[in-house]
């Protein structure tokens, strides 16, 4: 007995050992473009997305936005919770590398036909039976099918955790860019309530002017113009103003209301930054890494559905004890016990299984292509955003320029029309484009700031300096320390 459980223990090790090879190719991250710089001239390169970059508005109102967004956006939670379905998917996976144990524990009371007048006649009263038993099962990995299926589970975790990042980084951006585009508003409903009031006191002297006799009334009606249209402007920014706050309600996670406000938009300066390299930038997007992890789960499967035309090898066994009573089952005349092992082999399955594995090796094909259109998608981003903020910042310099030169236009004109040495028609053309150049200003500088949050959005975030409770919101208990740090890069 001791030598043939031996005999079975070194078959069992010999077998394991073999289970170390894996059918099926290997990942290798396809070719993609990798470019030594970008279109447009960063300047200096730096690392851009290294920290908090949200911080770097200088604005603590909009730094605890964000992260009130973080941790109470919906989007991010149904994120996480998707780590932790995947991550269930990855244990039940790994779960094939170990034998399968299962306890039965069983009782009955059975009575049989009687046979009166016979030697038989006992045998007819009720009797008692009672079991249990320990079952194991075991299939060796020979080939490498359940390997490559928890390399596949894994690399679907992964796939889902880059996808959270995209969602926080994605979310990041977008509250930036709405509070931005809030003070941009709140900005152009100051300066279109202060034009109104200028023009309301200069109707008021116009029909007084008007009344004495002293203009026209082409004058009038061109003052009462100015006012009219000017008025006609603030409800339809009263209205952006509830609609932008109501979005920045939602991404913060909460009932649609008003919103706390921090500095002017004037004063929320947007850092220069340059772009790293793109091989800095192919290791740090959420959106390509998870293209990766795609590549690879594919890859796996393909290995996983080549396994399926080798012979399968399960190891099964059971011990336990079958008596009459309870007591019955600690002596060891009830003890009863067997083991064996199964070898099978498909023989022929009408094409199945060469259907699997053209299907995997299809989806696999389609992933690798995946991988490296998302990097050109990367590429371009960037060279997008870098050309982007280069020319708002060019035209909110003009911007700012025309409302200088508009400032002295619009101040002359009226000096011109008080010596009568023009028409009132002139100062309200001067008027309407300070007015028109004064919102656009505004509006440019919006768009710097917002165009600032898209590049370092497209730049991949700063994973590393985002605090823990951030970065891990929405896990709970031992679902936060069991985040692992982001894999290697694949050869």
């Amino acid at each position: 007995m001791n030598a043939v459980l031996r005999s079975t223990a070194m078959s069992a090790a010999c077998l394991a050992i073999l289970g170390g090879c894996a059918i099926g190719p290997d990942y290798a991250r396809p070719e993609a473009a990798e470019p030594p710089s970008y279109r447009i001239d960063a300047g200096v390169l730096t690392v851009a997305a290294d920290s908090d970059w949200w911080n770097s508005f200088n604005d603590p109102v909009l730094t605890a936005m964000v992260e009130a967004a973080l941790r109470s956006n919906y989007d991010v939670r149904i994120a996480a919770a998707r780590i932790e379905e995947f991550r269930g998917q990855l244990m039940v996976a790994r779960s094939g590398f170990y034998p399968q144990l299962n306890a039965t524990a069983s009782a009955a009371r059975q009575k049989s036909g009687s046979f009166n007048g016979t030697p038989f006649a006992a045998l007819g009263g009720p009797r008692n039976s009672y079991e249990t038993l320990l079952n194991a099962s075991w299939e060796i990995d020979l080939w490498g099918r359940i390997r490559r299926q928890a390399e596949s589970a894994e690399a679907s975790l992964w796939n889902a955790e880059y996808t959270r990042r995209g969602v926080v980084l994605a979310l990041a951006a977008s509250v930036v860019q709405g509070y931005a585009t809030l003070r941009g508003l709140d900005a152009q409903l100051d300066v279109a309530r202060a034009t109104l009031d200028a023009r309301g006191r200069a109707l008021d002297i116009f029909q007084q002017r008007y009344q004495g006799g002293v203009i026209s009334q082409v004058e009038l009606s061109q003052a009462e113009n100015d006012f009219y249209s000017t008025e006609a402007t603030i409800p339809p920014l009263r209205t952006s103003i509830a609609q932008t706050e109501n979005a920045l309600s939602v991404l913060l996670g909460r009932e649609p209301g008003p919103v706390e406000r921090g500095k002017p938009v004037n004063a929320l300066m947007a850092p220069a930054i340059g772009a790293d390299l793109p091989a800095a930038l192919l290791a740090r997007r959420p959106d390509v890494l998870q293209a990766e992890q795609t590549a690879v789960a594919a890859n796996a499967q393909v290995g996983a559905a080549l396994a399926l035309f080798l012979p399968s090898v399960n190891l099964s066994g059971f011990f336990g004890a079958l008596a009459t009573s309870p007591a019955g089952l600690w002596q060891s005349a009830s003890q009863i016990w067997g083991f064996g092992a199964n070898l099978a082999q498909p023989v022929f399955q009408g094409g199945a299984i060469r259907g699997q594995v053209n299907t995997a090796e299809a989806v696999r094909d389609q992933a690798m292509l995946g991988y490296q259109f998302s990097v050109l998608n990367a590429l371009a981003d960037v060279n997008n955003q870098l050309s982007n903020g280069l020319e708002t910042r060019n035209r909110l310099g003009s911007l700012r320029r025309q409302e200088q030169s508009l400032l002295i236009y619009a101040d002359q004109s009226s000096a011109r029309y008080e010596g009568g040495y023009s028409s009132y028609l002139e100062v309200t053309d001067a008027q309407e484009k300070l007015f028109t150049v004064q919102l656009a200003a505004i509006q440019g500088q919006v768009d710097v700031l917002t165009a600032t949050a898209a590049l370092y959005k497209s730049l991949g975030g700063g994973w590393p300096a985002i605090p823990s409770d951030v970065r891990d919101a929405g896990l709970t208990g031992d679902a936060r320390a069991t985040v692992p740090p982001p894999p290697p890069p694949a050869k």
